[in-house]
């Protein structure tokens, strides 16, 4: 028979913890060996037992279970973390794997799909609420063409020279070419040239163009 998977639950809510031990207990291959309440204990806990899994709650009454997860991780570096919460937010979701959580799901499905949950990530996969997957998805997906787009106006920004870089930040900011020439010690005309070779590079027409990609790279 193969060992049983130790796992630490911490929760404030102490019937729906006397549910889960219930539940867990009743797996073969599962043992509830510790119950916290709060951070401190909580801590102390799976830094003594490192269990195989922790089942956390993502709002403890004396802290998020998001700021705890860092410290969960640093201590117990083999420990897989499972976030549980009652609401279905984006946000939780993301901070949470980014914080290193190994799973996400909603107390509502705390049967079938926290046992899978649990099984799942001890064989090494991420797990999120199936219900949650398909926002996640879309969600990553828009903010890998965000940063893709970041990532394509800073390589256009950086094909610029330097003097080109200063007379399209002024031109930007809605200065005349007099204006920018006797800022930079240089004619008109130089400044005009300048700005017209940045144009090309860039590939835009008009000072609109120019007055957004600007905003985008978060220099206006």
């Amino acid at each position: 028979m193969s060992e049983k998977k130790s796992i630490v639950v911490v929760d404030d809510h102490s019937l729906l913890v006397s549910g889960l031990c219930l539940l867990l207990d009743g797996e073969s291959d599962m043992e509830v060996v510790g119950q916290a309440d709060n951070t401190t204990e909580a801590i102390a806990l799976i830094k003594n037992l490192q269990p195989e899994v922790v089942l956390l709650d993502i709002t403890i009454h004396d802290t998020s279970g998001l700021d705890l997860l860092p410290e969960i991780r640093e201590c117990a570096v083999k420990t897989k973390v499972i976030m549980m919460t009652m609401h279905e937010d984006q946000q939780y979701l993301e901070k949470a794997l980014a914080n290193g959580a190994h799973g996400y799901v909603l107390k509502k499905g705390l049967d079938v799909d926290l046992l899978y949950a649990i099984r799942s990530v001890c064989r090494g996969e991420v797990y999120i609420q199936p219900s949650m997957v398909k926002t996640y998805m879309a969600g990553s997906e828009k903010q890998k063409i965000k940063n893709e787009q970041t990532d394509s106006h800073t390589l256009l920004w950086n094909a610029l020279s330097t003097r080109e870089q200063q007379v399209v930040l002024g031109v930007a900011h809605g200065y005349t070419s007099k204006e920018i020439a006797q800022t930079h010690f240089l004619s008109e005309k130089t400044i005009s040239t300048y700005r017209s070779r940045a144009m090309t590079k860039l590939g835009f027409e008009t000072r609109s163009d120019l007055v957004e990609f600007i905003m985008k790279l978060g220099l206006l």
